[in-house]
């Protein structure tokens, strides 16, 4: 397994994938992005985020307006190499605040970060929260297995109903999804499948699948990226991507399978010895109350705050999620992920 993946991974994203992230990191670049020593005045603030594409902009914009006197600044990075900066960098890193952080990879870097007990942590679903408050809740992501209905048809391929269906020869070079190593979205479906099938049958069945993986992409909007520009015609991806290309009017269909929706908790927190600055606390106090309901509201609708369950159109009601057991366990995932490697 270890040299199709790795080969696959290595190729990057895909064109779409390298042009949004290009873009992305251009935009950002627009916004005062890539700060060189972090935030390096009082009312300057450095965020290192996970999230993607127009879910930063829309954050950013929202900063702009509630604090038009502040210097804020997005760097954009993936959840792997997020944590591996947050862990190489420590308390020294240039950011003030991560934002969008995969709950596994937060938990790696907690000790990096502020006890947040100047914040109400009540307002978050008791399920997402940190017990050490050394993060708060920004969203809870659920992943689904996406389809292009056209590549699809055109090529006499039926919809996937089960993972199994995914290792019939027909869906050879159609399917995509991301690499665990790099991406929170493919960690979820690993760590998913572990939980449902045992360990050696889940790495045995993605042995299988990696025969008829186009593409492991670098993150994890990778996969509907490339159903939408038609690269592929299954993507084991992130539900809101799915769904917010649907509402753009691209031929995909959303899937769940019967092990259920792999999720989990992304987390924002503050980079200790940074909540002292009024800006950081400022900004971190928005982020986690009206930037979670923004985020929530407009792009990834899974149950975040208490008594509150926005609804999108075409996002899928009554979502059953898989047994995610686990999924922050720092060691777990490493030992996983190592697996995985070799």
């Amino acid at each position: 397994m270890t040299r199709r993946i790795d080969k696959a991974a290595s190729t990057g994203v895909s064109r779409r994938g390298f042009f949004e992230l290009a873009g992305g990191a251009a935009a950002c670049v627009g916004l005062g992005a890539f700060a060189g020593a972090g935030g390096t005045s009082n009312d300057s603030v450095v965020i290192y985020s996970c999230g993607e594409g127009i879910r930063n902009e829309t954050q950013m914009m929202a900063l702009r307006q509630a604090f038009p006197t502040y210097d804020i600044r997005m760097h954009y990075i993936t959840t792997g190499n997020c944590a591996a900066r947050l862990r190489m960098e420590d308390t020294a890193s240039e950011a003030d605040i991560v934002m969008d952080l995969e709950g596994g990879y937060i938990n790696q870097v907690s000790d990096s970060l502020e006890v947040l007990s100047d914040f109400d942590e009540s307002i978050f679903c008791e399920d997402l929260r940190d017990p050490e408050d050394r993060y708060f809740p920004f969203s809870r992501e659920s992943a689904c297995i996406a389809t292009n209905d056209d590549i699809l048809s055109e090529r006499g391929i039926p919809a996937p109903t089960s993972y199994q269906d995914l290792l019939d020869p027909i869906y050879s070079g159609v399917v995509t999804m991301p690499n665990p190593k790099t991406s929170g979205t493919g960690y979820n479906f690993l760590k998913s499948l572990v939980n449902a099938w045992g360990e050696n049958t889940a790495f045995d069945y993605f042995d299988a699948l990696a025969e008829n993986v186009y593409q492991f992409t670098s993150s994890g909007s990778g996969p509907v990226n490339a159903l939408v520009q038609g690269e592929a015609a299954v993507g084991l991806g992130m539900t809101y991507h799915a769904v917010s290309e649907i509402n753009e009017g691209a031929p995909l269909s959303v899937h769940f399978f019967e092990e259920g929706s792999p999720w989990d908790v992304y987390g924002s927190g503050i980079i200790k010895g940074r909540a002292n600055r009024q800006a950081v606390h400022d900004v971190f106090g928005w982020l986690c109350t009206e930037g979670v309901r923004i985020d929530n509201a407009t792009y990834v609708p899974d149950q975040v705050l208490v008594g509150i369950t926005p609804e999108i159109p075409n996002y899928p009601k009554n979502i059953t999620y898989a047994d995610m057991t686990g999924i922050t366990d720092v060691d777990e995932k490493m030992r996983l992920l190592e697996r995985w490697s070799h």
